[in-house]
C-alpha cells in the first residue's frame, strides 16, 4: 500500500515537472517570437522613415504614394537582409560595434538592391532617391533605433555612491572593466579615474572616464582623488613593472588593492597565482621571458624519435608538451608512476591526435627497462629528466640518490650507446656546483658520467644546468601559493636564502635550444637572471595576492634544512662561460673530462658498496668521487652565508677551491683532468 502511494506521488511529481518544463519552453518561444516581431515592425517603420528622409534630401519634398511604396519595398529588403545576416539575434541592451558592422552590411545589401532596381525602367519609381543616399540614411536610422536602449540604460555619469576606485590599465584587456563595473548596478565601486602607464594617454577619456595619470604618480593620484580601491588587471607584458607598483601601493596603507587575472588567463583556466609567479620572475630577476624559434626547433627535432625519462614529472611532462609542437616522429614517455604517465599520455593524445605517443612504464634503475625502451623504440634523441630532487629527503637517503641519479643515468646512457641513439640530454641542476648536499653531488656525478660517455658509439651527450623551477611540484612558489590560498603562515628557512628561479616552460625551451647547440660533451648553463631572495619573494607573492604580509599572512623563519645552501651557484670559481649563438644559453668552460674507463671503475665500486655502507659512509664515498663535495657529518647544521657548512677544512667561499681529494680525486689531479 505504502509502496503504491509512493509510486503515485513520484509519477505526479514527474508529470508536474514535465508540465513546468513544457510551459517554460513555450513562454521562451513566445517571448522570442514577440521580440522578433517587435524588431521586424521597428525595422519596417524605420525603413519607411529613412526612405522618406532620403527622398526629401534628394529633392523630392512631397510625401507621395510612390514614396510610401518605396519605403515599404525598402522595409521588405532590409527585413530580408537582416534575416539573412541573423541580425534579429542581436541583443538590444548590449548593442556593440560588431553588431553595428553587421547592420551596415545589411544596409549595403539594400543599397545594392536599390541600384539593381533603378537599372530596370519599370521599377525606377519605387526607388525615388539614389541608392547610396538611401543606404546611408537607412543605416543612421537603424543604428539609432538599435542603439537606443543602450543609450538610455547606460548612465552618462558614474554614480557618486560606492567606494572611490581607480582602475590601472596594465593590460590591453582591462579596457572592458569600466563598462562592466558601471553596468553592475549593485557593485559597490565608483570609478573616479583611470591610470595608464603610457603618458600619451593622460587627459584622454576611456568609456567616459578620464585617464588621470600614470603609474609613476600613483601616490599623488590616490591622495588627490581620495581613492579607497585600486583595481589592477595583471599585465600580459611582464615589462610593465607591476611588482614595484604593488609595493608602493601597500606602503600607502590606505588603499585596498584588487588584483584581477587577465582575460587570457581566465580563458586558459589559469586565473590563479600562477600569473603572479610569472610577474615575480621578471620583477625580481630583471630578465624578459624566454621565447623560441619554432622553425629552428622543427629542423632539429622534427621527424625524430624522442624519448623523455621522468615524463610524468614537472620537467619531463613539459618537455613532452614542447617537443610535441615541433613535429617529432614519435615521443616515448618513460615513467615509473602509472598515474602520472596516464595523465600526460591522455593530454598529449588529446592535444596532438596525429602524433605517435608511446607510454612506457618503467624504472630507470632497472637495466631490463632501459634496454627494452631503447631496443624496442630506438629513440634518436633522449632527454633524461628522471631524478630524485628534494635535498632534505636525499640527505637521509643517499643510497636512493646514488641508485637513481647516478646508476640510473649510467644504465640509460649504456642502453643509448648500444642502440645507437644520436643524442642524450642530461637535465642537471645548480646544486651540482660546489655541492653541499647528496642530491647535488649525485647530479654532479651524473654530469661527469654524461661527459665521459660522449663519443661512445654514435652518442653525443649534453648536460644542462638550471635552478629552481617555479611551477613544479614542491617548488617554493607552489608551497607559498598553497599557504596564501589557505591563509596560513608562510615559512622561509633563512632570511638570507636566495635561489635562481625560472618557470618550467622557460627552462624547457632553453634546454631544447641548448640541445640543438651542443656538439658533444658540453655543460650548458641557462641565463636565469639574478638570484632571488626567498624572503622578498614571500612578501611579494602575498602583496600580489592583494594581501598584507604579517597582517593577513604571517611570514616566519623556520631554520635551514639538511644539505641546504643559502646561495646556489651556476658555475664554480674555476669555470667560466663561453657565449653561444643563443644569448640565453652559455657553455661552461670546463677543462678535460675524466675518461670513461676510469670513471666506470669508480662507479662500479660505488655500486658494489650500496647496501654495505651506512648513510654517512656513503656520503663520504661520494665525496671521494666528487671534488668540492664536503658532506656534513651532522645534517641540519646552520650553513654559513656563503652557502658552505661552517666546519673546519671547508673550502674558501671566495676561491671555490676544492678540499683535498682522495681516490678518484687524486687520479684526476695526477692525470690533469679538470672535473670542475
Amino acid at each position: 500500500m505504502h509502496h503504491t502511494l509512493r509510486l503515485r506521488g513520484r509519477e505526479r511529481a514527474e508529470n508536474l515537472l514535465k508540465r513546468a518544463q513544457f510551459g517554460l519552453a513555450r513562454i521562451t518561444r513566445i517571448a522570442g517570437a514577440k521580440r522578433d516581431a517587435f524588431f521586424v515592425l521597428g525595422d519596417a517603420l524605420t525603413a519607411v522613415i529613412a526612405c522618406t528622409v532620403a527622398s526629401a534630401l534628394g529633392g523630392n519634398s512631397s510625401l507621395s504614394s510612390t514614396t510610401l511604396l518605396g519605403g515599404l519595398v525598402t522595409a521588405a529588403f532590409i527585413i530580408a537582409a537582416n534575416v539573412t545576416l541573423r541580425n534579429y539575434r542581436l541583443a538590444w541592451v548590449t548593442f556593440s560595434l560588431s553588431d553595428l558592422r553587421r547592420l551596415f552590411a545589411a544596409c549595403v545589401l539594400v543599397a545594392a538592391t536599390h541600384a539593381g532596381l533603378r537599372a530596370i525602367p519599370a521599377w525606377t519609381g519605387l526607388v525615388p532617391a539614389g541608392p547610396v543616399l538611401t543606404g546611408m540614411v537607412l543605416f543612421l536610422c537603424l543604428a539609432t533605433f538599435r542603439g537606443s536602449k543602450r543609450l538610455l540604460v547606460e548612465p552618462f555619469f558614474a554614480p557618486a555612491e560606492g567606494r572611490r576606485t581607480l582602475i590601472v590599465m596594465s593590460s590591453r584587456h582591462a579596457y572592458f572593466l569600466p563598462n562592466v563595473l558601471r553596468r553592475l548596478g549593485n557593485f559597490d565601486y565608483n570609478i573616479v579615474g583611470i591610470i595608464d602607464p603610457n603618458p600619451a594617454q593622460v587627459g584622454s577619456y576611456e568609456q567616459g572616464i578620464e585617464v588621470v595619470g600614470t603609474t609613476d604618480d600613483i601616490e599623488a593620484i590616490v591622495e588627490r582623488y581620495r581613492a579607497e580601491v585600486v583595481m589592477v588587471m595583471l599585465a600580459d607584458d611582464p615589462g610593465f613593472g607591476l611588482g614595484d607598483f604593488y609595493a608602493r601601493l601597500h606602503r600607502l596603507g590606505t588603499v585596498d588593492v584588487k588584483t584581477l587575472p587577465s582575460l587570457v588567463d581566465i580563458i586558459e583556466d589559469r586565473s590563479d597565482l600562477g600569473a603572479l609567479e610569472k610577474l615575480c620572475i621578471h620583477e625580481l630577476t630583471g630578465r624578459p621571458p624566454v621565447s623560441t624559434d619554432v622553425v629552428a626547433m622543427r629542423r632539429v627535432f622534427g621527424s625524430k624519435r624522442i624519448m623523455v625519462t621522468g615524463a610524468g614529472g614537472s620537467i619531463g611532462s613539459e618537455l613532452c608538451r614542447q617537443l610535441a609542437r615541433f613535429g617529432p616522429e614519435s615521443i616515448i614517455m618513460f615513467e615509473r608512476d602509472d598515474s602520472n604517465l596516464f595523465y600526460i599520455d591522455r593530454e598529449l593524445r588529446a592535444a596532438h591526435p596525429r602524433l605517435k605517443v608511446i607510454p612506457f612504464l618503467g624504472d630507470i634503475t632497472r637495466p631490463e627497462d632501459t634496454e627494452l625502451a631503447c631496443g624496442r623504440h630506438r629513440p634518436q634523441v633522449i632527454f633524461h629528466a628522471a631524478a630524485y630532487k628534494h635535498v632534505p629527503i636525499l640527505e637521509f637517503h643517499p643510497e636512493d640518490a646514488v641508485r637513481v641519479n647516478v646508476l640510473g643515468t649510467h644504465l640509460l646512457a649504456r642502453a643509448a650507446v648500444r642502440h645507437r641513439a644520436e643524442c642524450l640530454v642530461y637535465i642537471s641542476t645548480d646544486k651540482a656546483v660546489n655541492p653541499s648536499s647528496v642530491m647535488g653531488a649525485s647530479k654532479r656525478l651524473g654530469e661527469m658520467l654524461a661527459a665521459a660517455m660522449n663519443g661512445l658509439g654514435d652518442l653525443r651527450t649534453v648536460a644542462v644546468r638550471f635552478g629552481n623551477v617555479l611551477d613544479s611540484r614542491g617548488s617554493v612558489t607552489t608551497i607559498f601559493r598553497d599557504a596564501i590560498a589557505r591563509r596560513q603562515p608562510i615559512t622561509v628557512t633563512h632570511r638570507e636564502m636566495k635561489r635562481y628561479l625560472m618557470l618550467t616552460s622557460e627552462a624547457v625551451l632553453l634546454v631544447l635550444q641548448a640541445a640543438a647547440l651542443g656538439k658533444g660533451g658540453e655543460v650548458f648553463v641557462l641565463d636565469m637572471g639574478n638570484p632571488v631572495s626567498i624572503w622578498d619573494l614571500a612578501h611579494r607573492m602575498v602583496e600580489l595576492a592583494g594581501l598584507t604580509p604579517n597582517r593577513d599572512i604571517p611570514i616566519v623563519l623556520s631554520g635551514t634544512r639538511p644539505g641546504e645552501k643559502l646561495f646556489e651557484e651556476l658555475l664554480t670559481a674555476e669555470e667560466g662561460t663561453v657565449v653561444t649563438e643563443n644569448n640565453r644559453v652559455f657553455r661552461a668552460r670546463i677543462s678535460r673530462n675524466l675518461c670513461y674507463p676510469d670513471l666506470l671503475a669508480a662507479i662500479n665500486n660505488l655500486e658494489a658498496q650500496l647496501g654495505l655502507l651506512d648513510p654517512q659512509q656513503l656520503r663520504q664515498e661520494l665525496a671521494r668521487l666528487v671534488p668540492g663535495y664536503c658532506p656534513d657529518p651532522c645534517p641540519g647544521m646552520e650553513p654559513t652565508a656563503s652557502g658552505q657548512r661552517s666546519k673546519t677544512g671547508d673550502r674558501s667561499p671566495d676561491s671555490g677551491a676544492a678540499l683535498p681529494q682522495s681516490a678518484l680525486g687524486e687520479l684526476v689531479t695526477e692525470r690533469g683532468y679538470g672535473l670542475l
